[in-house]
């Protein structure tokens, strides 16, 4: 198999899984945190802004800091608790997504290294390796927290 295909069916199969979690939520359900630090709101701002930020790594001569991405409305540390908000939110993470599939299409060589945020640099092929399982993880997180909410008294199961 071709190395560019492993790549975009490795980020697609990512994305899926993302998108599949967050489909159709409703805004109490995305204000939910169950207990933890972030809200499902909160997760899917931190997927789409770090996914806008390892892109840039990946595909910038200069790259950017979470700080400096196009956040909806330039909030950085907190969210707008609305639907609109959270539209905005999964939106930025559709148009990041496609900027990546864009990007890659061009890559002939995935091991040419990359900056990374930290410092340093790994093979373009380790950022979506990176930006994958961090989409999945943040995907299981957030079915996580849908899934003990659905099992406190009073909830309603999420379709």
């Amino acid at each position: 198999m071709d190395p560019g295909d492993l790549v975009r069916i490795t980020l697609g199969e990512a994305h899926r899984v993302f998108v599949e979690n967050v489909r159709g939520i409703s805004l109490d359900e995305a204000l939910e945190a169950a207990g933890g630090f972030r809200s499902v709101l909160g997760i899917a701002k931190h997927t789409a802004a770090w996914n806008a930020v390892y892109h840039s790594c990946a595909f910038e001569p200069a790259p950017s800091h979470w700080d400096t991405t196009d956040s909806p409305r330039g909030l950085r540390d907190q969210i707008d608790p609305s639907a609109e908000y959270l539209g905005e939110i999964l939106a930025w993470f559709e148009r990041t997504d496609a900027a990546w599939l864009a990007s890659l299409a061009e890559v002939e060589d995935f091991s040419e290294p990359r900056p990374i945020h930290w410092g340093g640099s790994v093979s373009l092929a380790d950022i979506v390796a990176m930006v994958a399982a961090h989409w999945a993880y943040h995907a299981g997180e957030i079915n996580s927290i849908s899934r003990f909410s659905e099992e406190r008294p009073g909830s309603t199961p999420r379709k």
